[in-house]
């Protein structure tokens, strides 16, 4: 009988933190959380949402797995029950590709489930950090993020942080100033005539 060799064999074990199973439907959103967590020298094996996720993880576990709930192609409450009885040592997130705000019973349920965190997909430079803590918080790990390998991934993907609000916002020259209070008022307060406001 031939073994086959595991996915995870090319991978040095010198350089490497942990390993996390990616399934998510969306192509684009399997390979940010590919960079996002290799950034954090995590190595990622991107499996189709097809395949028996159960299966693959049982034949070579990861440490985590982060699957896309949003596919239609299994049940992701009834493989999370899975999960729990065959793999209770690897925790499960789940994500919700479509950007929409997980309610707080959703979450609860699915955790009752056996998820260990049900968070959206990635998005915004300034979301990634904050799902990324989620991440390593339900999975307990100890270690720190590096922010800085990870803005630096973020800059590749065209992804870049807002700028930091508490910085001084720079001064206004004063004939900006002027442009500023000369300013027509809002359009509710303007006399309108057919849609146009009259001067």
């Amino acid at each position: 009988m031939q073994v086959s060799p595991s996915p995870f064999a090319h991978l040095s074990l010198l350089t490497v933190t942990k390993t996390v199973l990616v399934a998510q439907g969306q192509p684009w959103q399997a390979q940010l959380w590919k960079s996002v967590l290799e950034s954090q020298r995590h190595a990622v094996v991107l499996v189709s949402p097809q395949a028996d996720l159960v299966e693959v993880s049982a034949t070579h576990p990861p440490d985590l797995m982060v699957v896309d709930m949003t596919t239609g192609l299994f049940n992701p409450y009834a493989f999370c029950r899975e999960c729990r009885s065959r793999l209770p040592d690897i925790p499960v997130i789940l994500t919700h590709h479509p950007r929409r705000r997980i309610e707080p019973a959703e979450r609860r349920w699915a955790i009752y489930q056996g998820a260990a965190e049900v968070i959206p997909g990635l998005a915004e430079a300034d979301d990634i950090l904050h799902s990324l803590e989620q991440v390593y918080k339900a999975a307990r790990w100890p270690f720190p993020i590096d922010t800085a390998a990870l803005h630096a991934v973020l800059e590749q993907a065209g992804l870049r942080p807002e700028k930091d609000s508490s910085l001084p916002s720079p001064p206004v020259a004063p004939e900006e100033r002027q442009e500023q209070t000369a300013a027509p008022p809002p359009a509710k307060y303007r006399l309108m005539y057919r849609g146009r406001p009259v001067e």
